[in-house]
């Protein structure tokens, strides 16, 4: 084993409802020492050492519909096991299941081992108990030739920390066990006997000091007062709080009564003066506040969650202020900051998330500046200055963001040379960056950053074999075929269509399960149908559209309050209609006006749409009022057109060109001539040419609009005029 030059020696994946558990069992496993007469000996692994550590635990949770971090992907590399903490939570977890079928692409099935925290193993065989399963799917199941986790049924022997299983401590010598490849009989044995001398010293030292320790212990009884006592009471429940409690309660979900304890723990301390807490009872105050944040965050009581992170915020900058070089304190407060600016974002207030990501990327220079070499640290500043960005993109800020995301790109092209796995995450800069430029409408700067982002991933060791790093270049592919057709470009955007859905495609192929990746290769395929459609390829559209309706069917049948699933269908509606409207077809009335239906019931029941979900509904919206036109239903197709300006309306301030365009043919068809030629007018200013604004233009031009708009699109002879884009024929 000495010659295994692997950082770590475990990875501990878990849910994140199951950190306690994880954090506990990294204190176990590198804190054991090995009994010394097996230290050095040889087995089939190799060489017993005295310590299996360092142990690797990931503290961050992933967002959702997030991929690995390029830090845990490093860490799982580095790593000799993978130990899963089993539960129901980690069972129904994807993040879990991807680091197991990540481990195991990278080292094999042989080196995962499995620790039971709760839940019953292989309960999903049993009818009626599925939900107590602990086994996570990449656990039960051997890869397939093809690298898929859904081969022969495994057996994996676990160690199990229940009460009724192996307990905590034989849990763990098991799984030390394992690593070092000791029998469990014979380090339970030897350990035993090294308890047993162990204890046998500790009982003759007790004997020789109880006189003494009886005296000091009556003395401190009697000194003890009332408030000495109160805050050892208060500091006990919250210990218990944030350790046996939490581990009991999170597993059922109780995190009412959760809160409740905290609640009453925090009492005592609001009737503390908080200058005379010592700065251990000021980090329990703090780390109760946090658990309080982040339960109260989960049941989506978001106000209620921001006082307990203010309050966290509160006790952790009056630590610092004990200790302002202290670069712990300057890293605990700023996660508070954080925490405050987040909930603010979840909120809406977009000021408030500013403010306090201003603040936690104030405190990240601070970092910087104590240790400037500090790799994390300097990651720290990324961070902030992304989800700084981020907020500003959503407030409009335009000059702002694209100054925080250029810093965050700056700081990670440095550090990709000390850590090439950072260059996905440069990738990512790049790809913020382009919709920074896209959302000032500045179409070729977004086409130069996607740009940089595609060469970036293409430029990484193991792209060719990373399915993030692919999934990633179909994107960015995507993304530029996109942006070309918005730049009028239909034969220039096509490659990169294909190219996005032919990767698409693959990884779909690989995993006919993962929704993500189907999802993806529905969205490509109607980009490349709306392509071909504007270079009048209509049987190739119409086919593409046919096979991304049926698949995104599909999904929204597994799942039909996925508001991005469902706005994708729309966009498929919204691209039949005007297929069926320039080929003469039966007219889908009826699917679009199911459609927009599902839509009202999800928004009814609280579902926000987004503006580029807002712009696919209004653009279903429009054309079914097309559709109701060309049957003569003028009335009814009125409604329609005066329901899709009042969704594009709120659109209108920013720099939103394909909602611009969608507004102005709204308006044009209910006869508000001067409205109309305002908003086109605001389009023709800008560089989007988009084959929609070029019927805006026809529409315009054949006496219901100005002449004076003229189009200018960089590539006339890709438009078939014969095809019209969108040939509304009212």
């Amino acid at each position: 084993m000495n010659g295994d030059a692997r950082e770590y020696w475990a990875f501990i994946s878990y849910s994140h409802r199951d950190s306690r558990v994880a954090a506990a069992l990294q204190r176990a496993l590198e804190t054991y020492r090995l009994p010394h007469r097996l230290v050095g000996t040889t087995t089939a692994i190799g060489e017993v050492p005295a310590f299996v550590k360092p142990v690797f635990r990931d503290r961050d949770e992933m967002e959702a519909g997030a991929d690995l971090k390029a830090t845990v992907r490093e860490a799982l590399a580095q790593s000799r096991w993978l130990i899963v903490v089993c539960s129901p939570e980690a069972a129904r977890s994807p993040w879990v299941n991807r680091e197991i079928v990540e481990f195991k692409q990278l080292h094999g099935e042989a080196r995962v081992l499995a620790c039971i925290a709760a839940g019953e193993p292989f309960a999903s065989r049993m009818p009626g108990r599925e939900a107590e399963e602990c086994f996570p799917e990449a656990l039960r199941y051997a890869f397939t030739p093809q690298g898929l986790s859904r081969g022969t049924e495994l057996e994996p022997v676990a160690a199990d920390l229940r009460p009724q299983g192996d307990g905590k401590h034989l849990a763990m010598l098991k799984l030390v066990a394992g690593m070092v490849g000791v029998g469990v009989d014979a380090l339970a044995r030897r350990d035993a006997q090294r308890r047993a001398r162990r204890l046998a010293a500790i009982t003759a030292t007790s004997l020789a000091g109880m006189a003494v320790m009886a005296v000091l212990t009556v003395m401190a009884v009697q000194s003890r007062n009332d408030a000495q006592s109160q805050r050892a009471q208060a500091e006990d429940l919250i210990e218990f709080m944030l350790g046996d409690l939490r581990r009991k309660l999170d597993p059922v979900g109780r995190l009412d009564v959760l809160d409740s304890v905290g609640e009453k723990a925090l009492g005592y301390y609001a009737k503390q003066d908080a200058d005379r807490l010592d700065a251990n009872s000021l980090g329990h105050r703090s780390r109760a506040m946090h658990l309080i944040g982040e339960a109260r965050e989960r049941r989506g009581k978001l106000d209620e969650a921001l006082v307990a992170f203010r309050s966290a915020a509160d006790t952790t900058a009056q630590l610092l202020a004990r200790s302002p070089g202290d670069g712990q304190r300057i890293f605990d407060h700023a996660q508070s900051v954080y925490w405050v600016g987040y909930i603010a974002w979840r909120r809406g207030e977009a000021q408030s998330a500013e403010e306090a990501f201003l603040k936690y990327r104030d405190l990240a220079q601070q970092l910087i500046r104590i240790d400037a070499s500090n790799i994390d640290w300097q990651l720290e500043t990324v961070w902030a200055n992304h989800n700084l960005g981020v907020v500003q993109l959503d407030r409009g800020s335009w000059v702002e963001a694209l100054r925080s995301f250029t810093e965050a790109k700056s700081v990670r092209s440095r550090l990709v040379r000390t850590r090439p796995a950072l260059a996905f995450e440069l990738a990512d800069s790049h790809g913020w960056i382009a919709k920074t430029h896209e959302a000032a409408g500045d179409y070729q700067g977004a086409v130069d950053a996607q740009g940089d982002r595609l060469e970036t991933l293409r430029s990484m060791t193991d792209s060719a074999k990373d399915r993030r790093i692919q999934q990633q270049i179909g994107n960015a592919n995507y993304e530029l075929g996109r942006l070309q057709l918005h730049l009028g470009s239909p034969r220039t955007a096509k490659p990169h269509a294909q190219a996005a859905l032919g990767q698409a495609e693959a990884l779909v192929s690989s995993d006919p399960a993962n929704l993500f990746w189907l999802a993806d290769f529905c969205i490509a395929r109607l980009s490349l149908a709306e392509i071909q459609f504007a270079l009048g390829e209509r049987e190739l559209a119409r086919a593409g559209v046919q096979d991304a309706m049926a698949l995104l069917a599909r999904l929204i049948s597994s799942d039909s309050s996925v508001m991005n699933w469902q706005t994708k269908y729309g966009r498929g509606l919204a691209l039949k209609a005007r297929l069926a409207l320039s080929e003469g077809r039966a007219l889908p009335i009826a699917e679009i006006e199911s459609f927009l239906a599902t839509v009202g019931a999800l928004e009814s029941r609280g579902k926000q749409l987004t503006a580029d979900q807002a712009s696919i509904v209004a653009d279903a919206t429009l054309a079914l009022g097309d559709l109701l036109g060309r049957a003569s239903q003028r009335k009814a197709a009125g409604r329609h057109w005066r329901s899709a300006i009042d969704r594009l309306l709120p659109l209108a301030n920013r720099e939103n060109f394909p909602a611009l365009t969608l507004l102005a043919r709204a308006q044009l068809r209910l006869g508000r001539l001067a409205e109309a030629r305002a908003t086109a007018a605001r389009v023709e200013r800008s560089n989007y040419r988009h084959p929609a604004y070029a019927d805006l233009v026809n529409e315009l031009s054949r006496g219901t609009g100005p002449r004076s708009v003229q189009l200018r699109s960089r590539e006339k002879p890709d438009v078939d005029n014969s095809a019209s884009y969108s040939n509304y024929g009212n």
